[in-house]
């Protein structure tokens, strides 16, 4: 129960939200009353009861023809406010209502900032030890290797005040634009408070955060300014409907245009986000939404005689072979290092299976430690490698692991952390083997730094997303996360990445890059923004077709696989594809319009034989249909498949001891097939054997285990009995005989 009033509380949050995006203030102000009732804090009224009033206003302005050119600027401002209003209600509800682990976390870090130092600043001080701050300081000196415990435990306090921070006060602001300008604040420590203020930022929005991650980039201290652009890239997919309500943000975005490259970093950033949501989600939409909506819509025979799988492997399916040489004009997502990018992120699954056991070391138990860059005088580093029982000196290693990219920060100190543990003898071994691949790991990072800055920028762009990957994925708290790999989002139609990506041949790269990966309906949205200014290219006509089709839309496929067959006519792909695409849409009389064209451009096909069979089928012209699985039949023998549509269209046409021998023979093949044992009951009744036919009857129903599935395909055959002499009151008694029968033999085992 509790946890559905939470859903409810939830939803009314993202419904509020949803209202005002959509321009619709009356209707959200009803919501936000709600949730300030849900919450208890009666004397938010007020507040929103101001906001209220200054829209009334405004409205009332609009409609009196009173000129106001300060009008779109307020209302801007009112639904910034609203939305404010509903985010500062959301966490009120949820940490006095929702109980888990974050929740406390939070509650215990506003304690901490209460009881010991009663505000985050203090600490925050501690950390920015310039000369000028010198006098803020205490009693911890984060600058003196003596007190690195205190300081460990300072770095730790202000990331979960960071991270746990709602809206950051004028005072925090300034602080943390102090340790973004810091010279002496070491780069893992500030690289650290970046990924703090992310997460804040994804928790809980706030435009200052932003402003502040902008600030990070600006300063571009490599290491830390990678990871700031990745969190504006996934804040801004977030909240891609807040951008244009705070106009600095576009300002901020436009700034970084005379950033060098930037277009490539977006680019860079884009991939290796798409890349670790991987395609699994796409193929399983397709296989579990999709493809079983389209088969609902499909008749019935289709599944009976399972006219679709003839052929296990369908190439109407696959991709156009020519569309291979497409990144001939991408040389860059082919390169050397997108090689090494690829062996990377592709192999993060076994990464994650190898690693994922070594994230219950003690370090681990600490959050912030999931986001902590590798470095060699990390403390839990040091104490694993100095440990006075060791023998065998991992120094070496480990400086090698500092400058690796092969492995992201958080496997490598897993890999630190266990190997300190592995007997000597053992680790002797270990270590030899080691040294030999960190070898080839070597060359083939000297080949990257070959290819200059934006390389090694890329492959920190890969580690920290790898990073990101398993805390959302291997943490065990991920259940209480809005996991950024698993939101609905749409990765280019996003102002933010449209402010910065301007070069054509990026955007193409990047519509490339989301349809190689299978994430079409990303694909789809970049491939029609590039059509407005390029209405000749037959290839963008037939991926957006192909991206229609993967996302189950055939009657747009078909519109555009036409298109691109107009630019030029005639090409056996597009051929198929149509005909793939009509059969889908039910529209048999045009799928074998398009298929006796393709059988005229390749006569042998085997799968266009079948394929014409099958809307013969549909179109009732059984005779044709029995002449073409007939030829597919001798030119396979071994396809039993083809047996099915052969017994039925024999069976349709009255050639009983043909369609009888061949659903024998499938049946011997696969004995409880129910469609095949109902069909060869037909087949037996009509040659006068009705007892035969009650006893293959009964042995489809147990092979269906269930009657009313029995009674469903039975009574859909009916007209085809009828046809061929079996009387109405015959099959009735048939079916009351079957259902009687089964029913003493259940009580009977009852």
């Amino acid at each position: 129960m509790e946890n559905r009033r939470t859903n409810d509380k939830e939803k009314r949050y993202n419904n509020a939200c949803t209202l005002l995006h959509r321009k619709r203030i009356a209707d959200a102000i009803v919501l936000l009353r709600q949730m300030i009732s849900d919450s208890g804090k009666e004397y938010l009224h007020e507040r929103l009861g101001g906001l209220e009033e200054n829209y009334d206003q405004l409205l009332r302005h609009t409609f009196a023809s009173v000129e106001d050119p300060e009008r779109e600027k307020v209302y801007r401002y009112l639904i910034r406010a609203m939305l404010e209003l509903a985010d500062q209600l959301r966490e009120m509800i949820r940490q006095d209502q929702v109980s888990g682990h974050l929740s406390w976390l939070k509650k215990e870090t506003e304690r901490i900032k209460k009881t010991e130092g009663l505000e985050a600043m203090q600490i925050l001080e501690s950390l920015c030890f310039d000369d000028e701050l010198s006098g803020l300081l205490k009693d911890v000196n984060v600058g003196d290797t003596g007190n690195t415990e205190e300081r460990q435990e300072a770095l730790r306090k202000i990331f979960h005040m960071i991270w746990f921070g709602d809206a950051f006060t004028e005072q925090e602001i300034q602080l943390l634009e102090t340790v973004c300008d810091s010279v002496k604040l070491p780069w893992h420590d500030k690289a650290l408070i970046v990924s703090a203020l992310t997460l804040s930022l994804l928790r809980y929005f706030d435009v200052s955060k932003c402003s502040l991650l902008f600030r990070f980039v600006e300063k571009q201290e490599m290491f830390v300014w990678e990871r700031a652009m990745t969190g504006l890239f996934i804040s801004f997919l977030k909240y891609n409907d807040r951008y244009p309500l705070y106009p600095v943000l576009e300002e901020k975005t436009c700034a970084l245009l005379s950033f060098p490259n930037i277009g490539q970093h977006i680019e860079a950033i884009l991939v290796q986000y798409a890349k670790t949501r991987g395609t699994e989600k796409v193929k399983k939409k397709w296989e579990e939404e999709i493809l079983p909506a389209m088969m609902k819509m499909r008749p019935k025979i289709e599944e009976k005689l399972d006219l679709g799988n003839i052929f296990s492997d369908e190439p109407e399916a696959d991709k156009n072979p020519d569309w291979e040489t497409v990144f001939e004009d991408a040389p860059d997502l082919l390169n050397k290092l997108q090689e090494l990018t690829e062996m990377q992120m592709d192999g993060m699954d076994v990464f994650i299976s190898a690693f994922a056991q070594l994230k219950h070391f003690p370090f681990f138990r600490e959050i912030s430690n999931w986001f902590l860059p590798f470095f060699r005088e990390n403390p839990s580093i040091q104490s694993a490698m100095k440990a006075p029982e060791q023998h065998v000196d991992l120094t070496p290693l480990v400086e090698k692991l500092e400058t690796t990219y092969f492995m992201c920060n958080s496997d490598k100190y897993s890999f630190c952390l266990n190997l300190a543990m592995v007997p000597e003898k053992q680790k002797t071994a270990m270590m030899n083997m080691l040294s030999a691949e960190m070898e080839n790991i070597s060359e083939l990072e000297k080949e990257q730094d070959v290819l200059g800055d934006m390389a090694r920028t890329k492959s920190i762009y890969t580690q920290y997303f790898q990073d990101l990957y398993r805390f959302y994925k291997l943490h065990p708290w991920h259940d209480e996360f809005d996991d950024i790999f698993d939101m609905s989002m749409d990765l280019y139609e996003t102002g933010f990445v449209k402010h910065l990506v301007k070069d054509d041949k990026t955007i193409r790269n990047i519509a490339e890059f989301l349809f190689d990966k299978a994430l079409y309906e990303d694909a789809l949205k970049v491939f029609n923004y590039i059509l407005e200014t390029d209405k000749s290219n037959i290839e963008l006509f037939e991926k957006i077709a192909f991206c229609y089709e993967k996302s189950g839309d055939f009657e747009n496929a078909c519109d555009y696989y036409k298109k691109a067959d107009l630019i030029e006519a005639g090409r056996l792909w597009i051929i198929n594809k149509l005909a793939w695409c009509h059969k889908y849409l039910n529209k048999w009389e045009d799928a074998l319009s398009y298929y006796l064209e393709a059988e005229k451009k390749d006569p042998g096909d085997m799968r266009t034989q079948a394929n014409i069979g099958q809307c013969l089928i549909h179109l009732e012209r059984y005779s044709e249909a029995l002449d073409y699985y007939f030829k597919v039949e001798v030119l396979a023998p071994e396809n039993h498949k083809i047996r099915r549509p052969l017994a039925w269209c024999s069976f349709l046409l009255g050639k009983f001891d043909t369609a009888r021998d061949y659903l024998q023979r499938l049946i011997n093949n696969e004995p409880e097939n129910h469609f095949d044992l109902i069909n060869l009951g037909h087949v037996l009744w009509c040659m006068k054997k009705p007892g035969d036919a009650f006893q293959t009857y009964l042995e489809s129903i147990y092979a269906w285990k269930s009657i009313k599935d029995f009674e469903a395909s039975y009574n859909e055959d009916r007209k085809h009995l009828a046809r061929h002499g079996i009387a109405e009151l015959d099959m009735d008694l048939m079916l009351d005989y079957l259902k009687l029968t089964v029913r003493r033999k259940q009580a009977k085992k009852g």
